[in-house]
């Protein structure tokens, strides 16, 4: 195998943990990285699935939604493999379907499951940025991701519209019309203001809604409204105040659970959980309306940094502007200073940790920056009127 494509192939994978393996067609001979592609022939049966290559590069998605792409070099000699890649962490049921997909003996679990935890998470497109790159490097040949892969066909448009025209077609002659949207418009203007008990007079008082049909099935179909309601209601909670990257976090472990369920009751319980969840953490942390691009910055820099010793003047560093106007600014849209949003976000996130994570007082101290431990405790019963222990013991019993 020529020495410095094995070199390549080895030094991308170092870089990018993205499995690739190199197969010499003449000889016959492979070098995989790691090692285990070609031990569990896993490459070999890659390397089957692109007998028929229509492209160069190219790729395919395996049953587990493993990606693997395909570089042939313009010699024709060797031919470059990568994956499998998959978007998200890999869990127990994908080790599972990996393993029948790729024949694999259930004694090598183990070994397979930690190989593949190992595999960063791509986005498809990062992965396809990935295979043209290294096209790039072994044929000195650029391509275009959405040409070369179709990924800007419009072909799909026309097929759709018809289904859309029968569909309507359909609607008007059997009288089901969706009646949602007037509904979802206070519902989501309730988590954006924080008014938890109006959105539960909302709840309670909804009847006879009509949503579309998502799915052919009742469990999929309430899942996907799920995850439709989910995505509407961590934008309105972003709008509200919410930290951002809280606000999306919090929406992935909903979405997560409502994945694993198989009982529909269950995801209409969930449903009515996450909504009260959003409303009330968009009530601790509210904003006022109407603020300025840039003092919405700053809250999202210090919201997403809160866990580290800034200061006023690292907010005003992040958005490019002197701390003397920064601070006149934030005190002028909000009605209060930089230094006091910080210190109520520190609370409020300890708030949190107190209620859900099992960390001790003084980790929480140190963890949102406190000088001490004591320190922590006085600002925290001065602000809430009970100690940070007190507030933990309420919340268990709640």
């Amino acid at each position: 195998m020529k020495a410095d494509l094995k070199s390549f192939c080895q030094f991308f994978y170092i870089s990018t943990a993205i499995p690739v393996s190199c197969y010499h067609i003449p000889s016959g001979s492979c070098t995989s990285f790691p090692a285990i592609l070609s031990e569990q022939s896993i490459f070999k049966n890659t390397l089957h699935e692109f007998a028929d290559l229509k492209k160069n590069p190219d790729y395919f998605i395996s049953r587990s939604f493993s990606y693997f792409g395909c570089v042939r070099t313009d010699s024709g000699e060797y031919i470059i493999t990568l994956g499998p890649v998959f978007s998200t962490p890999v869990s127990d049921h994908t080790v599972h379907t990996f393993m029948q997909e790729w024949a694999i003996s259930p004694d090598s679990r183990e070994e397979i499951s930690r190989f593949l935890s190992l595999i960063p998470s791509f986005s498809f497109e990062r992965f396809l940025y990935a295979l043209a790159f290294v096209h790039l490097c072994l044929n000195q040949e650029t391509i275009d991701i959405e040409e070369h892969f179709n990924l800007n066909d419009t072909g799909s448009i026309h097929k759709l519209s018809s289904l859309h025209t029968d569909q309507v077609i359909h609607a008007k002659e059997s009288q089901h019309v969706h009646n949602t949207y007037q509904f979802e418009r206070r519902m989501l203007h309730c988590v954006q203001e924080g008014k938890s008990d109006g959105l539960k007079d909302l709840l309670n008082s909804s009847s006879d809604l009509s949503a579309g049909v998502l799915a052919d099935n009742s469990l999929r179909q309430e899942k996907n409204l799920f995850i439709s309601l989910a995505a509407l209601v961590t934008r309105s909670a972003i709008a509200g105040g919410m930290d951002m990257e809280q606000a999306y976090l919090l929406a992935d472990v909903y979405i997560q659970e409502c994945e694993r369920s198989h009982d529909v009751g269950h995801i209409s319980s969930l449903t009515y959980s996450m909504l009260i969840d959003f409303t009330e953490r968009v009530s601790q942390a509210k904003i006022p309306q109407g603020m300025s691009p840039e003092i919405f910055e700053c809250v999202q820099f210090i919201s997403q940094h809160i866990n580290e010793p800034i200061q006023v003047g690292d907010v005003a560093e992040h958005v490019g502007r002197s701390r003397s106007y920064l601070t006149s600014r934030f005190k002028k849209e909000l009605g209060f200073d930089i230094s006091s949003f910080i210190m109520r976000r520190r609370l409020e996130e300890a708030k949190s940790l107190l209620t859900y994570s099992d960390k001790s007082l003084s980790e929480i101290s140190s963890y949102l920056c406190f000088s001490s431990q004591s320190y922590f405790q006085n600002v925290f019963k001065k602000k809430y009127g009970i100690t940070p222990n007190q507030y933990r013991i309420n919340t268990q019993k709640a």
